[in-house]
């Protein structure tokens, strides 16, 4: 997996993303068009005009976010638009009946050694040629270290406020024109506190249904905290802990978010429902033992293979096509106390290659 430094005005960030990572953008648009297809019929053109719908409030969240993709429109030799529908891709592919996976967690002190946030990636295998890792260098912002898809202006990773990001698909046949999911992402580690996350995410500003799950370590002023956030057009659901932990997978879990939604608009599968109950499983093993939870025994969680296939290591089933399989490509552990990110490419139980990330 490539490893990308971006620095400078949200333009030149974007331009050295298009310039670097040309060939990811590349994939990452051959893929979708051909996932967006095979999930909902929607050719590319569609798919364009769908994205559209978001730019205007898109600029009014903050207008460095577009000049950003512009700048990867410009550095790619793409056009602008289909940059714009990369980073709408959740709202387009994952508002259709299909579901996917996704196992994060978050553990605190004093159960952790300490603030741990982490997550499986799991997406179709043909994506993960996409992925590469960057830091990001920004004016009037926190520094970034993340995981993303070619073209994709957010996604997993944490700042060096020790603030960070995990996300887990949901499933609801629900949209409407306001922030893409990965934009919400990048605006999450645009900021400094949980408090302004706050200030940013709130019931009426994502475009579709997801998962975040944020934390952010402690220091001498503060205790660290994590909160989830089951996050639809029609309201947000939310746990928080201060001394404990969270995990998520892929369906919603909130039952007043359930019944305001409409069962009937919702698609989850029992795979998500397997791995839940399985890592709470390893998670209370370990708490009712009163054993510290350190990064290593994290790591033995992400590639655990109970109840395989649907696993928390999740490999390719037989007869299944890279565009349609759903992976592990990646699984990261945040240490959010001394801001290091652990990097595994591929499944967990054999990682093709393990990064250690920081910010010095």
């Amino acid at each position: 997996m490539k490893s990308l430094h971006f620095s400078g005005s949200a333009e030149d960030i974007g331009r050295q993303h298009g310039i670097q990572a040309k060939e990811e953008v590349l994939f990452s648009l051959d893929s979708y068009e051909k996932l967006f297809w095979h999930e909902g019929e929607i050719t590319w053109k569609e798919a364009i005009e769908l994205a559209k719908t978001h730019e205007s409030y898109i600029e009014k969240t903050n207008v460095a976010l577009l000049e950003e993709m512009n700048g990867i429109a410009k550095g790619a030799s793409v056009d602008f638009y289909d940059i714009l529908t990369l980073n709408a891709r959740s709202e387009i592919a994952l508002t259709t009946n299909k579901t996917d996976g996704c196992t994060s967690i978050a553990i605190l002190p004093p159960i952790g050694t300490a603030a741990y946030l982490g997550q499986t990636w799991d997406w179709r295998e043909a994506q993960s040629r996409s992925l590469f890792l960057t830091k990001i260098e920004q004016k009037n912002a926190p520094v970034i270290q993340m995981v993303t898809e070619g073209g994709i202006i957010g996604k997993i990773g944490m700042n060096d406020n020790g603030l960070g990001v995990c996300l887990n698909a949901l499933r609801a046949n629900i949209r409407k024109n306001r922030l893409p999911v990965h934009v919400g992402l990048r605006e999450i580690l645009n900021s400094a506190t949980i408090k302004e996350v706050y200030q940013k995410i709130s019931d009426d500003t994502i475009a579709s249904s997801a998962n975040f799950l944020i934390a952010q370590g402690r220091t001498r002023e503060k205790d660290a905290l994590a909160i989830n956030m089951e996050i639809s057009p029609k309201g947000i659901a939310e746990d928080t802990t201060a001394d404990a932990y969270l995990f998520h997978t892929n369906h919603f879990c909130s039952e007043s978010l359930i019944e305001h939604i409409g069962k009937e608009s919702i698609e989850d599968s029992a795979n998500s429902f397997r791995r839940k109950d399985r890592i709470e499983e390893l998670i209370d093993a370990n708490v009712s033992q009163k054993k510290h939870i350190t990064r290593d025994v994290i790591k033995k969680w992400f590639a655990d293979h109970k109840h395989y296939p649907e696993s928390i290591c999740r490999h390719r089933e037989n007869e299944s096509s890279a565009y349609t399989n759903t992976v592990t490509a990646f699984s990261v552990i945040m240490n959010l106390e001394e801001c290091q990110m652990l990097l595994m490419e591929g499944q967990a139980c054999s990682p093709v290659e393990e990064i250690e990330v920081g910010f010095s």
